[in-house]
């Protein structure tokens, strides 16, 4: 089950009914021109595992927050153009979303349609399978450190290795020379890995692979701890 701190406040409204969109003033403004098209920043999260919930309510339903700039209250979170119960406004909207949708893999085209009817760019959603092909390792980030040298440091002091690669589902792990490292899944071509100081505390060659939660197992990648 997936959570997500970042959208705590879009789901809030949901729960709570508070971003309708306020009601107008009795005394007349002046006509503005009808705003442009809003763009989609970021969606959390953008993927899960099929039958997976995600920012789970307390009705128990599913919970997209999608996040922009300048988003018309009233304006509606779009799940291959079918409009889903939204509330929001502003930077950020948050939408119900059914369980039958995501009860199957693919991909989810997701846009935002304003009051006015304009719609904005389209974002990916992705439902994973349980099981696919092999994972695939293709690049670390970084491939090379020197001993004792920390790299994309992360506020406890480790480093987190960056792995670009295919077929990488929720779920998995990647091995440093046998041992599991703490993995955050990022999408099906990217995961990161939190490695512990005494990995890299002397020189060598390392070997790296991923392993899916289906078992299956990536090719072997050589990361170098060099002087």
């Amino acid at each position: 089950m997936q959570t997500c701190s970042a959208a705590a406040i879009a789901l809030c409204l949901i729960a709570s009914g508070c971003g309708d969109s306020p009601k107008s003033s009795e005394t007349a403004a002046p006509v503005a021109a009808p705003p442009g098209p809003v763009q989609i920043e970021r969606m959390e999260p953008n993927s899960t595992a099929i039958k997976a919930p995600f920012n789970v309510r307390s009705d128990g339903q599913s919970a997209l927050a999608v996040f922009g700039k300048a988003i018309p209250g009233g304006s509606v979170v779009l799940w291959n153009d079918q409009p889903l119960e939204t509330s929001g406004g502003g930077t950020f909207v948050a939408a119900v979303v059914p369980a039958k949708l995501y009860e199957s893999p693919g991909t989810a085209s997701i846009k935002l349609r304003t009051p006015n009817g304009m719609a904005s760019d389209s974002q990916d959603f992705t439902i994973y399978g349980k099981t696919g092909p092999e994972p695939k390792v293709v690049q670390l980030y970084p491939g090379t450190t020197t001993p004792g040298k920390g790299f994309n440091l992360q506020p406890s002091g480790e480093s987190a290795l960056g792995v670009a690669g295919e077929n990488f589902l929720p779920g998995v792990t990647l091995v440093f020379d046998g041992r599991k490292l703490t993995t955050v899944f990022g999408k099906g071509t990217g995961l990161s890995a939190v490695v512990p100081r005494t990995l890299i505390a002397t020189a060598g060659s390392h070997r790296v692979w991923a392993v899916n939660p289906d078992g299956k197992v990536s090719n072997k990648i050589e990361f170098t701890v060099a002087p």
